[in-house]
C-alpha cells in the first residue's frame, strides 16, 4: 500500500475513534432518571459532561466525512470517475449515511440530555425528560462504521492505469499556405545513385634517344 492510503487510512482511523470514544463517553456520564429529582414543581439535573461530549462527537464525525470527500474529490458517488468501482460507490454511501444518522442522533441526545422541565403523566405522576440508554452508543458506532465505510471505499477504488504515448513522426508537405518558419518540415537525406566516369587514358611515354 502506498504511503498516500496509509497516511489517508491513519488519518481517518485516528478521527473515527475519537468521535466514537466521546460518543461512548457521552453514553456513560449521560443523566439518568435516579439522578434527576422534583424541586417545586419542575426537575432538577445533575451537571454532566454528556452534552460536551456529544457535541464533540458529532464534530468529529462531520470533519471525518468532509477529510474523506476532499480526499476523494467532491461527491465520489456522483461523479464519473473511471477508477471508481460498484464496490466502492456503495461504501461511499453508506459512508455518508452512516454520518448523518450518526449526527443526528449524538446531537438530539446531547439536547435532551439537560432538557429543562417535565410533564404530568396520565397517572398523575411528574415525570422528566432523560435521554434513553443506548442513543448515545448508536451515534458512536455509526459515526466508526462511516470512518469504516469511507476506508475500505478509498481502499477498493482501482488504481490508475498508465497510458503510454509515443510520437510518431508526420511530414507536413510544403505549399503556398504552409510557412516553414512556423511549422517546420524534417527533412531526411537524399541518396543520389553513384555515378560512373570513364577512365581516362594518358599518352605513352617517350623515353629520350641516346646518340652515340
Amino acid at each position: 500500500m502506498e504511503s498516500k492510503a496509509v497516511g489517508f487510512c491513519a488519518v481517518v482511523a485516528v478521527l473515527g475513534i475519537i468521535s466514537a470514544a466521546a460518543g461512548f463517553g457521552g453514553e456513560l456520564t449521560r443523566v439518568k432518571a435516579d439522578d434527576v429529582s422534583v424541586s417545586g414543581g419542575s426537575c432538577v439535573y445533575p451537571s454532566s459532561p454528556a452534552l460536551a461530549l456529544g457535541i464533540i462527537a458529532a464534530v468529529f464525525a462531520i470533519i471525518t466525512q468532509i477529510y474523506i470527500s476532499v480526499t476523494f474529490g467532491g461527491c465520489r458517488c456522483c461523479r464519473n470517475d473511471p477508477n471508481s468501482t460498484p464496490i466502492s460507490k456503495l461504501l461511499s454511501v453508506l459512508s455518508w449515511v452512516a454520518t448523518v444518522i450518526a449526527v443526528l442522533l449524538l446531537l438530539t441526545a446531547a439536547g435532551l440530555n439537560n432538557k429543562e422541565g417535565g410533564q404530568v403523566d396520565s397517572y398523575g405522576y411528574f415525570t422528566c425528560y432523560v435521554v434513553k440508554p443506548g442513543i448515545f452508543a448508536a451515534g458512536a458506532v455509526l459515526a466508526l462504521l462511516s470512518a469504516v465505510f469511507g476506508i475500505a471505499a478509498y481502499v477498493t477504488v482501482a488504481p490508475p492505469t498508465p497510458q503510454t504515448t509515443t510520437n510518431h513522426a508526420v511530414a507536413f508537405p510544403v505549399g503556398a499556405n504552409v510557412d516553414p518558419e512556423k511549422s517546420p518540415v524534417p527533412m531526411y537525406p537524399q541518396q543520389y545513385p553513384p555515378q560512373q566516369y570513364p577512365p581516362q587514358q594518358y599518352p605513352p611515354q617517350q623515353t629520350p634517344q641516346q646518340y652515340a
